[in-house]
C-alpha cells in the first residue's frame, strides 16, 4: 500500500522555507510520504547554522548538563532528545545509501571530564539527572579516563555517555539535499522568500523577493534564527551566537569520543579536522569572530588536550543558534496552511529527525503523540 493511500488528508505540495538541518530533514520525511516538496533556501542549502555547528548527537550530555531541570518540559525534552538520537540509527544508513559524501555518523560516545573540584560537583549533579531522565551514564576515575582517552589532560574523573556521538555537519546538508532530490523533491538555492501568500484567510504559498508567487497547499517555516516578517511575534527566535575554531590534527591521535567538556568541546572530523567550541552569546547577530574569544577557546582546547599546545588555529567561524522564548522547539500549525519547525537551539542536527516526525504528526501523516502537543505552537505560556 502506498504512503499516499495511508494519508489521504496530507497536503499534496508543501513549500519549506529554510534549507538547514530541520528544513531538509522535514523535506526528506515528507517526500517519503509521497508529498511534492519544494525547499527554498536564501543561500546555499546546509551552509548556514548547520555548516557552522559541531554536528553533535549528544542527547545524554545535553539532558544532564544543558537542560534546565526545573523547566516544566524538562522530562519531555530529555525524552525527545533520546528519541531523536534513536531515529538517527535508521536515518543515517538510509541517507548514506542515497548520497556519495561520507556522513561521518559515529556513535562512539561522548565524555565529560572533570578537571577541578567544581567540575566534579557538576558531574555529581549530572549523575543524579541521568537517573531522572533515564540516560545511560558511566562514572570513571581519572586513571580509567587516562586509559580510555590518553590524549586528554590528567583529570579527576569523567562521565561517559555511551550512546552519544556525532556526524559530519558539513556533509549533512549535501547528503540531505541529495536524499530529497532522489525522492522527487526540489531544493532551490539562492531564493529568498519575502512574504506569505494568503488567500481567504489561509496560507496558500509564498511571495519571493523577485515578486513571483509560488503556490502550495501548506508552508513550513524552518528558518532557524532568521526572523521573517510574516512570522508570528511569539515565534521570532533569539539568536545565540557561537564562535568555533579548528586545528589540523592530521598527525595527532585525537580522543576517540566526542569531548563534551564543561568549558570546551572537541570533536575529530574527517581529514584531520579537530574542531573546538563554542562560545554562547545571546542576542548577537554579527557573524564576525573576535580575537579574545578565539584565544579563550584555543586555551581551553589546549588545556583539555595538551598535544594541541603550540599548534595554530587554521580556521575560525561563527554561527547562530535559534532559541525560542521558552528555550524549547516550536513545531506545528500556527494558522491555516502555515506550520512552524523552529527553536532547535543547540540541537538542530540531533533533533532533525525528531522535528520532522513532529511535523508529520501535525500534518496528519502519523498518529499524534504527547510530544507533538508538548512542542505545539499552542502550548501554554508560549505566547505570553
Amino acid at each position: 500500500m502506498s504512503a499516499r493511500s495511508l494519508t489521504q488528508n496530507l497536503a499534496e505540495h508543501i513549500v519549506i522555507v529554510g534549507g538547514g538541518a530541520i528544513g531538509l530533514a522535514s523535506a526528506w520525511a515528507l517526500c517519503d510520504k509521497g508529498v511534492r516538496v519544494t525547499v527554498l533556501e536564501a543561500g546555499k542549502a546546509g551552509e548556514g547554522a548547520l555548516w557552522a555547528s559541531g554536528g553533535m548527537l549528544a542527547a545524554g550530555f545535553e539532558a544532564c548538563f544543558e537542560l534546565d531541570p526545573g523547566h516544566p518540559l524538562a522530562e519531555t525534552y530529555a525524552l525527545f532528545l533520546s528519541r531523536s538520537l534513536r531515529l538517527w540509527r535508521d536515518w543515517a544508513p538510509a541517507l548514506q545509501a542515497l548520497s556519495g559524501p561520507a556522513l561521518g555518523y559515529d556513535l562512539q560516545g561522548s565524555v565529560t571530564p572533570a578537571f577541578t573540584r567544581a567540575d566534579e560537583e557538576r558531574l555529581d549533579l549530572a549523575e543524579t539527572l541521568a537517573k531522572r531522565f533515564d540516560v545511560q551514564a558511566t562514572r570513571v576515575s581519572g586513571d580509567e579516563l587516562a586509559d580510555l582517552e590518553p590524549a586528554l589532560a590528567k583529570s579527576r574523573g569523567a562521565l561517559i555517555f555511551s550512546h552519544d556521538g556525532q556526524l559530519d555537519n558539513r556533509a549533512l546538508g549535501g547528503v540531505l539535499s541529495d536524499a530529497v532530490r532522489s525522492r522527487g523533491g526540489e531544493v532551490v538555492e539562492h531564493c529568498r522568500v519575502a512574504a506569505l501568500d494568503r488567500v481567504a484567510g489561509q496560507v496558500r504559498g509564498v511571495v519571493l523577493e523577485t515578486g513571483e508567487r509560488l503556490a502550495a497547499d501548506a508552508v513550513i517555516l524552518a528558518t532557524g534564527a532568521e526572523r521573517f516578517a510574516d512570522m508570528p511575534a511569539f515565534a521570532q527566535m533569539t539568536p545565540v551566537k557561537g564562535q568555533m575554531i579548528r586545528f589540523d590534527a592530521t598527525d595527532l591521535q585525537p580522543p576517540s569520543r566526542v569531548v563534551r567538556g564543561l568549558s570546551i568541546y572537541l570533536a575529530a572530523k574527517s581529514g584531520g579536522r579537530l574542531i573546538a567550541g563554542a562560545s554562547s552569546e545571546p542576542g548577537e547577530w554579527a557573524l564576525e569572530t573576535d580575537p579574545d574569544t578565539l584565544e579563550r577557546l584555543k586555551s581551553a582546547a589546549c588545556a583539555a588536550m595538551p598535544t594541541l599546545a603550540g599548534r595554530p588555529v587554521v580556521e575560525s567561524w561563527a554561527g547562530l543558534r535559534p532559541s525560542s522564548s521558552d528555550a524549547m522547539p516550536i513545531v506545528g500549525e500556527v494558522e491555516p496552511g502555515l506550520y512552524l519547525a523552529l527553536g532547535a537551539y543547540r540541537n538542530g542536527v540531533l533533533t532533525a529527525p525528531g522535528m520532522a516526525a513532529l511535523l508529520l504528526q501535525a500534518l496528519g501523516a502519523q498518529p499524534r503523540t504527547n510530544l507533538a502537543s508538548a512542542f505545539s505552537p499552542a502550548r501554554l505560556g508560549l505566547k505570553a
